[in-house]
Order: C-alpha cells, then sequence, then structure tokens
C-alpha cells in the first residue's frame, strides 16, 4: 500500500476509542453521570472499529492482475514474448508493505487493550475520584497515538499507544496499593479504637472498590466502637472486682457486637479461667463441708467436680483421698455389722455378699475372710442337705447315698449350728436310715420281655421276679424283638404292690 492509496481518504481529525472531545475530567458524582460516561466509551468502542476494520476495506484500491506490456517489433518481424511491467518508482517493497500492516495491526491490539485498561479503571476503580491526572496524561499519549495512526505513521502510533497502556497500567498498580494501604489502615485503626481514622481509611478504600466486602465490614465494625469500647471498660472493671462471671458474659456481648474486636478473644479466655477457678473454689469448700459432716456420697461428688474442671488439683485429689479413707472405714464398720446379722439368721447367701463387699475395699480384712469361709460351708451345706430333702428318692443311687452320708457328716462339723441347720440334719440323717434299709419288689412280666432295672443291671426275661431294693426312684427298661420298647419309673415303698412291665405294641 503506497501514500497515494491512501490519499483520498485521511479522517485525521477523528479521535479513536479511548475518549471523546470535551470530555470531563472531574469525578462523576451519581450513578447517571457513570451510566452517560460508559456509553461515550461504548460509542467510542465502535468508533474504533469503524475506523480501524472498515475505513481500511473502503480506501482499499480494487485489486488487479498485472499488465502486460508488449514493445513493438520492427516492421515485418513476428511480435515477441510479452513482459511484465514494473511497478511505479515509489511503491513500496512487499516486504515494507508487510511490516508496515504488522505495525498498523500491532497498534490496534495495543489501542484495545489500553481501552479495557481505562474502562476498568473508570468504571471498577473510581479512578476520577484519586487519579484523574494520570488518567488525562494516559489519555493524551493515547490522543498522541490516534494522530500518527491516522498518518498512517503506525510504529509510533504503537509506541504511543504502548506508552499510554503502560501508564495505566501503572495507575492501576497504584490504585491497588493505594486499596490495600487503605484496608491495612483501617484495620490498625480499629484494634487502635481510632473510629474517625478507621471510617476514613475504609471510605478511601471504597471510593476505589464500592464493592469490597472487607472495607464495607471495616466500616460496620468502626460505627460499633463507641458502644465496643464501653461494653470492654466495663468487662475490666468486673474484672477488677472479682467477678469472673460478670465480666465474661459482658465479654460475650461485644462478641454479640463484633467478634473481632482487638484482645476480646484473649479477654474472654482469661474470663472463662476466672469463672473456672471461682467454680473449683465452691466445688472444694462444698467438699470438705460434706466430708466433715461424714456426707461422703456428697463430698466424693463436689471433689469430683472440681477435677472435671481441673484433672491436676492437688487439693481435689487429697480431698478424694481422705473421703476414700474416711467412707472405706464407715462402709467395713456398717458391713461387718451386715454379716454379722445375716449369719445370726443364718442368711449364709447374705453373709457372703457383705464379707465380700469387705475385701472389695481392703482385700487383707482377715475377719472379712474368715466371715466369708465360714459362710460359703454354711451355705454349701444348706444347699446340699436341702436338695436331699427335696428329692429324698434319689437315695436309690449307691452313689447318690454315699454322697448324701458324707454331706451329713461335713454339716455335722460346722458351727455355729443354727436352728435351720439342726433341723435339716435330722430329715436327713431320718431319710438315710430309711433308704439304706431295702424292701421286697415283686416284677412281673411274659417271660417274653428283655428287663433292665436302673442301678441294677440287666435282669433278663421273666413270669415273676422278686428283688430286695432300698427305696428310692427307679426305671424299669423292657424290650422284645418286633415289639415297641417300654419304659417305666417306679418308686420304691415299703409294702408296695407287684409291678407289671412287658411290651405289647407290635411294630
Amino acid at each position: 500500500m503506497s501514500d497515494d492509496d491512501l490519499g483520498q481518504i485521511r479522517p485525521k481529525s477523528v479521535p479513536l476509542s479511548h475518549t471523546q472531545p470535551g470530555s470531563s475530567s472531574t469525578t462523576r458524582k451519581s450513578s447517571a453521570g457513570r451510566l452517560v460516561w460508559s456509553l461515550a466509551a461504548g460509542a467510542g468502542v465502535l468508533l474504533l472499529f469503524v475506523v480501524f476494520l472498515v475505513v481500511p476495506d473502503l480506501v482499499a484500491p480494487p485489486a488487479s492482475t498485472p499488465t502486460r506490456i508488449v514493445a513493438p517489433s520492427p516492421a515485418g518481424e513476428p511480435a515477441g514474448e510479452p513482459s511484465t511491467a514494473l511497478p511505479p518508482d515509489n511503491a513500496p517493497a512487499p516486504f515494507a508493505a508487510l511490516q508496515r500492516e504488522q505495525a498498523r495491526a500491532k497498534a490496534q491490539e495495543k489501542l484495545a487493550e489500553f481501552v479495557e485498561l481505562q474502562l476498568a479503571l473508570e468504571e471498577s476503580m473510581q479512578v476520577g475520584a484519586w487519579g484523574q491526572a494520570q488518567l488525562d496524561a494516559a489519555k493524551s499519549l493515547a490522543t498522541e497515538g490516534d494522530e500518527q495512526f491516522l498518518n498512517e505513521q503506525y510504529q509510533a502510533s504503537l509506541d504511543a499507544y504502548d506508552a499510554a497502556s503502560v501508564a495505566l497500567a501503572k495507575l492501576i498498580e497504584q490504585g491497588s496499593k493505594i486499596l490495600d494501604e487503605a484496608l491495612i489502615s483501617g484495620e490498625a485503626a480499629l484494634s487502635a479504637a481510632d473510629q474517625a481514622e478507621a471510617e476514613k481509611q475504609f471510605n478511601l478504600a471504597l471510593t476505589i472498590d464500592p464493592e469490597n466486602d472487607q472495607a464495607q465490614a471495616g466500616l460496620a465494625r468502626a460505627a460499633l466502637l463507641p458502644e465496643v469500647i464501653v461494653l470492654m471498660r466495663q468487662a475490666k472493671n468486673h474484672e477488677l472486682a472479682g467477678d469472673w462471671q460478670a465480666a465474661l458474659q459482658t465479654y460475650e456481648q461485644v462478641a454479640a457486637l463484633d467478634p473481632q474486636s482487638d484482645g476480646l478473644d484473649s479477654a474472654i479466655e482469661m474470663a472463662r479461667s476466672g469463672v473456672k477457678a471461682e467454680q473449683i473454689r465452691s466445688h472444694l469448700s462444698s467438699g470438705f463441708s460434706a466430708m466433715e459432716a461424714r456426707q461422703f456420697t456428697a463430698a466424693k461428688r463436689s471433689f469430683n467436680a472440681a477435677l472435671k474442671l481441673d484433672p491436676d488439683n492437688s487439693v481435689a485429689r487429697g480431698g478424694l483421698e481422705q473421703v476414700t479413707r474416711r467412707t472405706d472405714i464407715s462402709q467395713i464398720e456398717q458391713l461387718q455389722e451386715n454379716a454379722t446379722s445375716a449369719e445370726t439368721a443364718e442368711n449364709w447367701a447374705q453373709a457372703i455378699a457383705e464379707y465380700e463387699q469387705v475385701l472389695a475395699l481392703d482385700a487383707n480384712i482377715q475377719f472379712a475372710k474368715d466371715g466369708r469361709a465360714r459362710a460359703a460351708e454354711q451355705y454349701r451345706a444348706e444347699q446340699a442337705l436341702g436338695k436331699i430333702i427335696a428329692s429324698p428318692d434319689k437315695l436309690s443311687s449307691p452313689q447318690l447315698f454315699d454322697q448324701a452320708k458324707d454331706i451329713v457328716a461335713r454339716a455335722e462339723r460346722l458351727a455355729p449350728r443354727g436352728a435351720t441347720l439342726a433341723s435339716q440334719l435330722v430329715q436327713v440323717k431320718e431319710l438315710i436310715r430309711v433308704y439304706s434299709t431295702p424292701v421286697p419288689v415283686v416284677l412281673k412280666s411274659d417271660n417274653a420281655t428283655r428287663v433292665t432295672l436302673s442301678t441294677v443291671g440287666v435282669l433278663g426275661a421273666f413270669d415273676s421276679r422278686e428283688l430286695s431294693l432300698r427305696p428310692g426312684a427307679y426305671t424299669l427298661l423292657g424290650s422284645r424283638d418286633g415289639y415297641r420298647d417300654v419304659r417305666e419309673n417306679i418308686l420304691v415303698r415299703p409294702d408296695m404292690q407287684p409291678f407289671d412291665i412287658r411290651c405289647t405294641e407290635l411294630f
């Protein structure tokens, strides 16, 4: 593309996208003003694309095919091969044209970058309130770039746009720095309880970023500072008076207003420690009072409550040891009394339980060892004699009969011999006498059934058989080929009638 190619159309007086003639350099003071500015910027962007994309196409020369020029031939000679026409002397070389086109494209890209930065500053960071002069200077550089672009000085235009973009980037960096520093200063002012300074710094931050959450929260906290200061002072007064519960409640009121108040966490922790110390002292006092009144259960409960709050509290541990010693002595005395009463009443199971409770407190107490052994012997004898009395017919078993005699012999050696034991011995001795004397028993059968008698053995088949058996319970079993077995339980008694056993039911 040559200078002549664009000579007919040169829209030099038209600014590109970054500004409009006569634009205000003052800060926008209302949402309507920002809307107008946004619309103007949008119109500028549209104009940018019209100038950069549409105008060049309108003024570009139409494409043409290379012109073939034929030199005249001497008369009578045929015409030679046509030759290609050479470009005009003032046309740029292809490589130079390519470089110009590349510079032009880069200038367009850099301008687009500048526009984006400008919009970010003016809309997102409210630059008019803190950096209007720097913004205006950057716009001047961009305007210079516009002039260079329209003069087809694309490299110079690119340089100007680049300088303008760099200026805006620095301005954005400056705004971010101002924002960060304002937030830091605002937080420091809150910690120092300086309401005016905190509001100043957070308002400055909101000037740059109106939607900043930290700044908005900081302003809200600053508004609560007077009330927070009063409550913190009240809580300190409660601390000085030793009223930790009231101090804690007041600090909790502060936490409800502003949980981020400086020093609040440590103050609450200290108040809680004070409350706990008061509670521990109260539990210890109650524990010692209860112990002196021999209310050992209540004393133990109080000392354990203190240890729950402070597991390493030596006073509470010492109190528990005293309670244990006094409780054990008192309990042992009571348990010994209970055991003696149980023995007197021949309630041997209860006596054993009382002695075992004593040994659970102190396994080395001798009277409890002796008492438990004594009561256990009495209990075993009572149970064994009772079983014999309840089921005397089992004495028909030679083995059980011998065991019964041994039980009687051991029981007679026991002391003391209470009324219950003496009565049992009398009954069992009589049973042994009765069940030790055999009586005649007659069994009847069919001489085909094989009969077996428990504790005696196989009797075989018979029509009638007389046996001499000790009184008691016996079992007869009859069997015969082709018949179902029969099983009969009999009680042997003096003067009993003959007993018949035979198999009668066929399979």
